[in-house]
């Protein structure tokens, strides 16, 4: 019998608190000062040697603030509920915590036995100036609906998300979703004089681009919704490639 594949999960509890959990540096999830839970799968991010942080402030100031978050290790399939604590660890923010100027945070390293160091931590340096031309040339498959040239750039991308989640065959989910979701979209234009890339990850050199303050690639649909892709540029072997 084929052994489950594992998934680390994090999973938060936040009262009265906005703010952010980053995995190896990538923002993982964002809170907004309600009251509530929430839970996000963590293996395309893991490197190995891994370290999660929240970073919070109060949302209001004079009310009491709270943020509880943890990562369990569970297998594919496995119920997997927000308001289950950790159990590889948990970590607590209670209120005395929060400093004089609202803010508090807490990190905890642990290991993995995934490992996608070599496309994260280890891509090469580059500049923004580099990124940009390159994010331009992505968001141009996009406008053309270019959906094998989309595959190809984000080859990497593909295939660490089909390891990390069990063989899951990402290369068709991705394609089904162009064609049948975001290629019928209206994508928002690039705006080149908004367009910057943000560097990220465990050694800052990944590039999260964005056009002005949305992802890069960004859609409305016929009903209203929004669709939205993130987009993570790295210099791996010499070549610029999406890597998330």
């Amino acid at each position: 019998m084929q052994e489950k594949t594992k998934i680390y999960q994090l999973t938060y509890q936040m009262e009265n608190v906005t703010g952010r959990v980053t995995i190896n540096g990538f923002v993982i999830t964002e809170m907004e000062g309600k009251v509530g839970s929430g839970t996000a799968a963590l293996n395309p991010w893991l490197t190995g040697e891994n370290e999660v942080k929240a970073e919070v402030t109060k949302a209001d100031p004079s009310q009491p603030a709270a943020f509880l978050f943890g990562v369990s290790v569970k297998e594919q399939g496995d119920i997997m509920s927000t308001t289950d604590p950790g159990s590889l660890f948990s970590l607590e923010l209670k209120d005395p915590d929060f400093s004089t100027n609202g803010k508090a945070s807490a990190a905890k390293r642990f290991k993995s036995t995934f490992d996608f160091g070599r496309h994260l931590s280890e891509a090469g340096q580059s500049q923004e100036s580099d990124i940009l031309p390159y994010a331009r040339k992505v968001h141009a498959l996009f406008a053309k609906k270019d959906a094998e040239g989309i595959l190809r750039e984000s080859e990497v991308r593909i295939n660490d998300y089909s390891k990390a989640f069990g063989g899951v065959d990402m290369k068709t989910e991705l394609q089904r979703y162009l064609t049948e979701e975001l290629f019928k979209a209206k994508l928002n234009p690039l705006n080149p004089a908004a367009l910057r890339a943000v560097a990220v990850g465990p050694n800052k050199t990944i590039w999260h681009v964005f056009n002005g303050k949305d992802e890069l690639i960004k859609a409305k649909s016929s009903d209203g919704s929004t669709l939205e892709m993130s987009v993570y540029i790295g210099l791996l072997d010499g070549k610029l490639k999406v890597v998330r």
